[in-house]
Order: C-alpha cells, then structure tokens, then sequence
C-alpha cells in the first residue's frame, strides 16, 4: 500500500471468462454478477480499496471486429459501418456488466475508450485521464474495457483493455494488476504436463515466452503472449508494481485476491 491513500488495483475481467468466446454476443451473466458480488464482498471488507475495472470484448467486441477487419483500419468510407458496429458490440457487453455491478450495490462510472483516447497507428498517443481520477475521488469504480478508437494513420484501431491499464499506469499508479481469465496463469510444459509457473521476472519471463502460444477462440489484441509483454513492460516502469495472471473460474477467486494477495492461485509477475 501506497503512503497516503488505499490500496490502488486495475481488475481486468477477461472476455473469456465473462462471454463464450466460441458462440457470438453469448455473455456469461453469472459469472459476470458473480464477480460483481465477490468484488462487493470485498470492499465490504476494504472500504479504502480503490479500484478500477476493465473487461474485455469477448465473444461480442472481438467477434464483431474479425467479422468487419476493422483493426486493420478505415479504407473505404463503408467500414464506418464495421466501426459502428463494434462499438455497438462492445457496449451491449459493457451493459451487462454495468446492470451487474449496479444489481450489487457497486456504484460504478462508465468511461469507454472511445470517448477518452486517440491512436495513431494503433498506439494511444492521447488519454484523457480526469475522469478516472475523479470517479476514485468521489468513491465511483471506473468500469471500462476494450473498444474502437479514431487513430490518426488507420482511422479506426482497437483498443484493449490492457492498453487503456497501460496508459493510465503513472497517472493512477495502481499497486496491483490482477489479469483475471479462464487460464490459471502462465503455463509451461513440465514433467507433468502444462504447470503454472508461480513467478516470473523479466529475466525468467525470456526464458519461457516461447513456450506461451495464443488463447483459445477468436482475440485479435494477442492471447497470454501479449498479456505477457504488457505485464513486463509495466513492471519495468515500475518496478513496486505486482502483475498477477490467474482464473476467476473458482467461485471466490477474485474475492481472495482483493482481500490478500497471498491468497492469489496464479502467476505473480515483478521486477525482481
């Protein structure tokens, strides 16, 4: 915990844990208020916690964006109907997971990507930060995720909800990072067969990264490989800073990790 205000944590819900991403716009609604619920518990617990959550696209951003290629860009003046698209596909997910986190008791403030940030070649290079900063001052959870962006090479981008964690991470300087999916956290082959590896540092990061292959299902922002990279570039720029990877499958998962982090069943990523 940081001197001067609570505990500060990024909570990325994965879209393959809150959606099947295998059958399109299917969302997982008990799962989704189950979190919501394990989240509520928690705060209940840690009323100086101070939180940000973001989700992925699942079955319903993704599926959307591979239909219409619009990560590849704006080419043609009819792929805005491909953008408008996503966007309309992100946001039904978005609004089960809002109308969850309501039905708990969790206030939340919805900021999407969208109306906050710019890229340019598929990079943000403007992110409108204050209203994440002032929903944690008046006590609201920023509720976020992946979404379409205008970006000034393509016209249109995507953007995943660890592109929104990392442009926010020396402006909210979270403590914690928890990357929630289906995977226990980053597997390796052993003896045994695919073991979770309970430690990573840069250095041991390169060693195993080949043998990381892409998530199950339709993810155009990269599987486990991507998560990886980003988790090692934010733990270089603050090396405080704690990753952890791991299932929200386990009812009371999240719960436990929001409580202790000794309780985490997962990957836990540092400096050193």
């Amino acid at each position: 915990m940081r001197e001067g205000t609570g505990e500060r944590i990024f909570i990325k819900l994965g879209g393959s844990l809150i959606t099947d991403k295998r059958r399109e716009r299917r969302a997982r609604l008990r799962v989704i208020r189950r979190l919501a619920e394990e989240i509520r518990e928690a705060l209940g617990e840690r009323p100086g916690l101070r939180i940000l959550v973001g989700h992925g696209s699942g079955s319903f951003g993704h599926a959307a964006a591979a239909r219409t290629r619009i990560y590849e860009g704006i080419s043609r003046p009819e792929d805005w109907w491909g953008f408008a698209e996503v966007a309309l596909a992100a946001a039904e997910l978005h609004m089960h997971v809002r109308r969850a986190f309501h039905a708990a008791g969790l206030p939340t403030l919805s900021i999407p990507p969208s109306a906050v940030a710019e890229a340019a070649g598929g990079i943000p290079i403007a992110f409108e930060a204050r209203a994440f900063q002032r929903a944690w001052e008046v006590g609201l959870i920023p509720l976020t995720g992946g979404d379409v962006v205008f970006d000034r090479e393509r016209g249109a981008t995507i953007l995943s909800t660890e592109a929104v964690f990392d442009a926010l991470l020396e402006v909210l300087r979270p403590t914690r990072i928890l990357l929630v999916g289906e995977v226990a956290g980053v597997l390796a082959d052993g003896p045994e067969g695919h073991q979770v590896i309970p430690h990573l540092t840069p250095a041991r990061f390169r060693e195993i990264l080949h043998a990381v292959g892409g998530s199950h299902g339709i993810d155009v922002t990269g599987g486990m490989r991507a998560k990886l990279e980003m988790a090692l570039r934010w733990v270089e720029r603050d090396p405080r800073l704690e990753v952890w990877i791991f299932s929200g499958r386990r009812p009371g998962a999240l719960r436990d990790a929001l409580r202790d982090p000794l309780r985490i069943q997962g990957t836990r990523i540092t400096w050193a």
